[in-house]
């Protein structure tokens, strides 16, 4: 009866194991936060910062990372506030905005209206890196980034070629 229990318990583990692995949408944020702050760290606004605002636009599980980074990052000359919008037209006022894969919104026309704005526009798919300064990738199980140069020219944000070197460059 035990081996019975037992079995059944290991093939229903299995099941969940095997519907976690197949869903391609499924995201680990553990490493987002941390990238997030070294694209802050280095990139230059055309103002200079003594605070940044980063918005996450929808329900991503990258803003509770976000917050905790923002509380053990901030230091006495930069302060990072992390907000969450539901729609574009909460977002007011941020230097950072962060779209997930799963928006239902135009990134395309957020981005456009954003660009004069000074925003670091980052997502995380691939249909919108010309969009994008930063777009997150999985590359062979890695997580890395893409870097749209031209976009961020736009932007008025000055990306350290240190952070232009470690990314994959998009023309």
């Amino acid at each position: 009866m035990r081996r019975i229990f037992y079995s059944g318990l290991f093939y229903i583990f299995l099941s969940c194991i095997q519907l976690v692995l197949a869903q391609p949408n499924v995201r680990n944020y553990a490493h987002h936060p941390v990238y997030i702050y070294n694209f802050c760290k280095f990139t230059q606004w055309p103002a200079v910062k003594t605070e940044l605002k980063i918005g996450v636009l929808g329900n991503s599980p990258l803003y509770e990372g976000l917050k905790r980074m923002a509380a053990t990052k901030s230091t006495y000359n930069l302060k990072f506030i992390v907000e969450k919008y539901n729609n574009p037209n909460e977002i007011k006022d941020c230097d950072v905005l962060f779209i997930p894969f799963t928006t239902p919104f135009d990134v395309k026309e957020i981005a456009q209206k954003l660009v004069s704005k000074n925003v670091m526009l980052i997502t995380e798919d691939e249909k919108y890196v010309r969009d994008a300064c930063f777009n997150f990738v999985v590359k062979e199980g890695k997580l890395m980034y893409q870097v749209n140069k031209q976009q961020c020219d736009r932007a008025k944000l000055k990306v350290s070629t240190k952070l232009l070197s470690l990314g994959i460059l998009v023309e």
